[in-house]
């Protein structure tokens, strides 16, 4: 851990304690930001929380990845093969409503009072505890320093506390890449080609990869061939949350927009 990710982890316990001191009953609840009870140890209020439990990863996802499964046809994240060299994958929430809202606060704002909370979801989430490392996805030293941490390492920070796994920074991030969330999907895999290096030998390892979300899958299948390359026996891969798009839902979106489609052009025609 770098001394900026130890100054700005110190930071963030000192914000709570001071919130704690300041708010005893009540603090701004960073989802809804509104000035109500707060729970005094996951700092989010009870409504919030009671959303957040509406969006957990649905039982029917699949086993490995964690994406929609159509009956009959299993998952097309694992028949496409783009998360090959990942073993297993574990998160609590789909990232969508206040998920979203959450994670951007942790990730952009530095609000970290509500770590208590990603750390129990994400120990929760993690069925199989059976790694030796927890391994932060690495950020690029540009973006690192606009942030002034890693909030992978934060995450991986709190999951060792609560699973006793420890923490290694195995992986080194070269070069600076477009963000992954401004590239297009179909150009994600080819965004982090080549850009993560293992700094450790690894040999016979369980490595769980740690992150804060999970899209595509594209940064965490470029880590985990590299850390299988120098000689992990299995990678895992858990975050906060993963992008999980109902195929029923999908569909029925795809019909209301075909048909309202054809509706304007039945009423432009109309027109003329």
């Amino acid at each position: 851990m770098t001394f900026r990710e130890k100054y700005w982890k110190i930071y963030l316990r000192v914000e709570g304690y001071i919130s704690a001191l300041l708010y005893p009953h009540a603090a701004m609840c960073p989802i809804c930001g509104e000035m109500r009870l707060v729970d005094e140890k996951y700092a989010l209020c009870e409504d919030c929380m009671k959303r957040l439990d509406a969006l957990h990863v649905p039982h029917g996802a699949c086993d490995r990845c964690l994406s929609p499964v159509r009956r009959g046809q299993g998952c097309n994240m694992c028949r496409s093969g783009r998360m090959k060299s990942i073993d297993r994958c574990y998160a609590p929430f789909n990232y969508r409503a206040e998920v979203r809202k959450l994670v951007h606060e942790f990730k952009f704002e530095a609000v970290g009072s509500f770590m208590p909370y990603l750390s129990l979801m994400m120990t929760e989430a993690l069925v199989d505890r059976d790694y030796d490392y927890l391994v932060p996805v690495p950020l690029n030293e540009k973006r690192l320093l606009d942030r002034g941490v890693n909030q992978a390492r934060l995450l991986a920070d709190g999951l060792s506390e609560k699973t006793g796994i420890p923490v290694m920074e195995a992986l080194d991030r070269k070069g600076y890449q477009k963000p992954q969330s401004a590239t297009p999907m179909e150009k994600r895999a080819e965004n982090v080609k080549g850009i993560f290096h293992a700094n450790q030998d690894l040999n016979g390892l369980r490595i769980l990869l740690i992150d804060d979300v999970r899209t595509t899958g594209s940064t965490a299948q470029a880590c985990a061939e590299e850390l299988k390359q120098a000689g992990a026996a299995k990678v895992g891969l858990c975050t906060l949350a993963v992008v999980y798009r109902d195929p029923k839902k999908f569909r029925q979106k795809k019909r209301r927009k075909k048909f309202m489609g054809h509706s304007n052009y039945i009423h432009k025609t109309n027109i003329k």
